[in-house]
């Protein structure tokens, strides 16, 4: 009896099924930690995003201030040097949003400690800075000119000045330092995440292609030698048209899911996750198959084999390489935002013209009517971020035309005072008032979705035209076109560009 128990226990049939439990047990084992990995990652990326969107806004307040007071002190200086009553309107302007601009500063630093003592520094020298400015007005009000001159000239107003300038250049700089050192982590941390997704990935994928190698070889000899002994099942062809027909349904799901999976990180992570538990009950399956060695139905184990494991695997490997692509896409804002810009004169005229020649087959293809104003003016700015924004708009105003209607391009600008507007009208398919903001947002898409993209083609043009000094709107109806309108200064200053 004890030698029939052992050769039992290690028979062929029970050494071939441990194989493949113990192999979809390592690649569960891997996946927990890849996903535990990039759960982890994406906690720290969003606490690391917060931070540096709070310094950003620290940083915006810091400058909001001491536009303020420079405004407030320019509106005194030039009231009582010429004594013109309309040098207040810039002076009431910035007392009335002084305690407002100094209110946001210090709630946007509420929760950094080591810049309490800076602000309450710089509320001092604010606050007796404002006074200087009060007692000289009124001075001048009261038809003292002599003696608010001379208050001017004790130097008291300056002192308070550069007491604020110092304590708010202190702040700006520490706000710049703590942005920079975030950024410089979330592009660690994306990376990061990418190379644990894609090694994970490979394991997973190494593991589970064994594993059900192993599962197909002994289910084969398993049906073959039944089949010897019981024959073939008068049932057999409708069992056979049933896992046809589930394997058919199977891959349908696949196509469609390929289709419908979200632009984010966490909709992959999550598809990963609940394709764990597909796997943990395929082996659920398997393993009480194996366990009943007299068992007579076979169905189960052969569906978790051919159709529930087969499944699970190709849906977290779509997962894997679709966050690959999205970490792939935020790598390269990522970089993009951190290239140094190079200021130098270009010809948008020339610029346009360039881009049209590079897509002009499109053009033709379409039959689209190009319009390029004559006028389109030169600007100082950096001429790679010019050529990326107006390509992208370009190439979506071809890509999105409606089919059957000739398409109609037309590009031209005016000057705003120091801006310059440049604006890209279409004939295309428009997009929906609730999704003209949204088509800006990383990862997102508006109307049909029948055109390839990822969804950051916008989002980086938004990006870039914002690292520019400037901005980007759209005006669309639907069903008759779209006008993206970019603002651009005339002459970008390389240290007040927006690093993003």
């Amino acid at each position: 009896m004890a030698s029939m128990s052992h050769a039992s226990v290690n028979s062929p049939r029970t050494r071939t099924s441990r194989g493949p439990l113990a192999l979809l047990g390592v690649g569960a084992l891997i996946l927990l930690i890849v996903v535990g990995t990039a759960t982890w990652l994406a906690v720290v990326t969003a606490r690391l995003s917060s931070d540096v969107l709070t310094a950003r806004a620290a940083r915006t307040a810091a400058s909001d201030e001491l536009e303020t007071l420079l405004d407030a002190e320019t509106g005194q200086r030039g009231y009582v040097i010429t004594g013109d009553p309309s040098y207040l309107q810039p002076y009431n302007r910035a007392r009335a949003r002084a305690a407002t601009d100094f209110d946001q500063l210090r709630q946007s630093e509420r929760a950094n400690r080591a810049n309490q003592p800076r602000l309450d520094a710089l509320g001092r020298a604010a606050n007796d800075k404002l006074r200087e400015l009060a007692l000289t007005v009124s001075l001048m009000q009261a038809g003292k000119r002599d003696e608010a001159i001379a208050e001017i000239r004790t130097g008291r107003g300056k002192t308070y000045m550069d007491q604020a300038r110092a304590q708010l250049a202190a702040i700006i700089d520490d706000a710049e330092a703590t942005a920079g050192r975030d950024l410089d982590q979330l592009t660690f941390d994306a990376r990061l995440l990418r190379t644990v997704t894609i090694v994970g990935g490979l394991f997973i994928v190494l593991f589970a292609g064994a594993a059900f190698r192993l599962l197909l070889r002994y289910i084969r000899e398993a049906v073959a030698a039944r089949k010897e002994v019981e024959g073939f099942n008068v049932t057999l062809e409708d069992r056979v048209a049933r896992r046809t027909a589930a394997l058919t349904r199977a891959n349908e799901e696949i196509q469609r899911f390929a289709y419908i999976v979200s632009h984010d990180l966490r909709a992959p992570l999550v598809n990963i996750m609940g394709f764990t538990s597909e796997l943990d009950v395929g082996t659920r399956a398997l393993q009480a198959y194996f366990a009943d060695e007299t068992a007579e139905n076979k169905a189960p184990a052969l569906e978790a084999a051919n159709q529930a494991l087969p499944e699970a695997v190709g849906f977290i490997r779509s997962s894997t390489t679709k966050m690959d692509g999205l970490i792939n896409a935020i790598l390269k804002l990522s970089r993009e935002g951190k290239r140094e810009l190079l200021a130098e004169d270009v010809d948008l005229r020339r610029v346009f013209e360039i881009i049209l020649a590079s897509v002009k087959h499109q053009i033709d293809e379409t039959e689209t009517k190009v319009t390029l104003s004559p006028h389109l003016p030169m600007v100082r700015s950096d001429r790679l971020s010019l050529e990326q924004i107006f390509s992208n708009l370009v190439d979506n105003a071809l890509k999105y035309l409606e089919p059957g209607r000739p398409g109609k391009l037309q590009i031209e600008a005016e000057n705003k005072g120091q801006n310059v507007v440049i604006k890209v009208t279409d004939n295309g398919r428009g997009i929906a008032e609730q999704d003209r903001e949204r088509v800006f947002e990383l990862f997102r898409r508006a109307g049909r979705q029948d055109r390839p993209g990822e969804g950051i083609g916008l989002a980086h043009v938004r990006a870039q035209v914002r690292r520019l000094g400037g901005d980007i709107t759209v005006r669309s109806k639907l069903g008759e076109g779209s006008e993206f309108r970019v603002v651009l200064p005339r002459s970008l200053l390389i240290e007040q560009s927006v690093t993003l």
